[in-house]
């Protein structure tokens, strides 16, 4: 896993989607242009971070870890954090063409 540093990338880059997405239900942003545009992405994030939630609650479950974490992250972090929750479950059974 540490080989792979765009997974880390990938999750600052998304959570700062959030953050942005977040604070334009807030002033100064609310009342911007922006304002609108952050809103709509917030729950258009919201939407398909659900479905993948649900689409991979499979590989979630194969987890050692707790699924509600699992699932959390899953719905902060989408296909990122499933990536690497599918290449722990590889690592974890010694497969060799793991990501």
């Amino acid at each position: 896993m540490e080989d792979r540093p765009i997974y880390p990338i990938g999750k600052a880059v998304i959570g700062a989607t959030w953050l942005f997405a977040t604070a334009c239900f807030f002033p100064p942003l609310a009342a911007t242009a922006i304002g609108g545009f952050g809103r709509s992405l917030f729950w258009v994030l919201v939407i398909v971070h659900a479905f993948e939630c649900v689409a991979f609650l499979g590989v979630l479950r194969k987890s050692p870890r707790p699924l509600a974490g699992e699932l959390w992250q899953t719905f902060l972090f989408g296909i990122v954090h499933v990536s690497i929750v599918r290449a722990e479950i590889a690592e974890a059974e010694g497969d060799p063409s793991a990501p």
